[in-house]
């Protein structure tokens, strides 16, 4: 049955509304959803177009805003009551967001005054210019199609052995040194030309950046015998959400797998927790040109 994205994620929405200032429980929010919490950020992006961390801020300055405009509230504590460590961490995320410092809109005598100024802000000209409805919550409830540049593939990966090295720390560093030692064994060994994949056991916007696991894995016969600092375990295979994208700039990685998850909810796919994985066809180390394919895990 195709899934609703949208609307499932209506009462997160919701809650989010109300709970915004308070500590989140991530099980209880993905539960609203009937989303495991490592699928939920991705597809909370995909529906939303804001993580949930961006969201949650942009609701804080937003409330904010309007308690400096109707409370006249002090900023020391306006900052303090939205998380801020100090007014003038508060004075920074304003003029970052609307370009505006908390006195101008708390020193605003009417609302016609402080609607003219939030308009005329950094925020209202950016609205104004994507066509923004602050009272359309289409984007929640319904899906618009759109034309992707890269459509994405249903794709059956069967089981295998895996030979590989774990890497901890930020996605996309410091890779360089597990991939220069799986593949100088991979080489006098025949398996450099096996299909290779880097295996994404973590989702960032949970697990600090530091404590990210990363599998950069060659795919090998099931009898090989690993190297020195060299693992290897079974690949389960299964079924997956695929597109394939030629990647010229590392910037691009994080966009590729946003446009996958957002037409994993477009087609309104069931996720399943296996980890999410590169499969790499080919990468030109002089240029870091790369032909990857992106792929996201779907239940049967």
């Amino acid at each position: 049955m195709k899934k609703d994205y949208h609307r499932r994620l209506v009462p997160v929405i919701r809650y989010l509304e109300q709970n915004f200032n308070q500590p989140l429980n991530l099980e209880k929010v993905a539960d609203l959803a009937y989303l495991s919490p490592y699928h939920f950020h991705r597809i909370f992006k995909a529906v939303v177009g804001e993580t949930l961390n961006e969201y949650l801020r942009r609701l804080r300055i937003e409330s904010a805003a309007n308690d400096l405009f109707y409370k006249k509230s002090p900023v020391i504590e306006v900052a303090l009551e939205y998380g801020f460590s100090s007014s003038q961490s508060l004075a920074k995320v304003f003029r970052q967001y609307f370009n505006l410092t908390p006195s101008q809109i708390r020193d605003c005598s009417n609302i016609d005054s402080f609607s003219a100024l939030l308009q005329s802000s950094k925020i209202g000209h950016t609205l104004r210019k994507i066509g923004h409805d602050s009272e359309n919550d289409a984007r929640y409830t319904e899906s618009k199609l759109t034309q992707w540049s890269s459509t994405m593939d249903i794709q059956h990966f069967d089981s295998s052995t895996l030979a590989y090295i774990r890497v901890t720390g930020p996605y996309g560093e410091n890779y360089e040194p597990a991939v220069g030692t799986l593949y100088n064994w991979a080489g006098p060994n025949g398996l450099a030309s096996n299909t290779s994949i880097f295996i994404y056991h973590d989702n960032p916007e949970i697990t600090p950046t530091e404590k990210c696991r990363t599998d950069i894995c060659l795919m090998v016969p099931e009898d090989t015998k690993p190297g020195s600092g060299i693992e290897t375990k079974n690949f389960t295979g299964g079924k997956y959400g695929v597109i394939r994208k030629t990647i010229t700039s590392k910037d691009q990685y994080g966009s590729a797998w946003d446009e996958l998850m957002s037409q994993v909810v477009e087609q309104g796919l069931d996720c399943d927790d296996r980890p999410c994985f590169e499969l790499y066809h080919s990468y030109d180390i002089n240029t870091g040109v790369a032909d990857v394919s992106f792929c996201t895990a779907l239940a049967d």
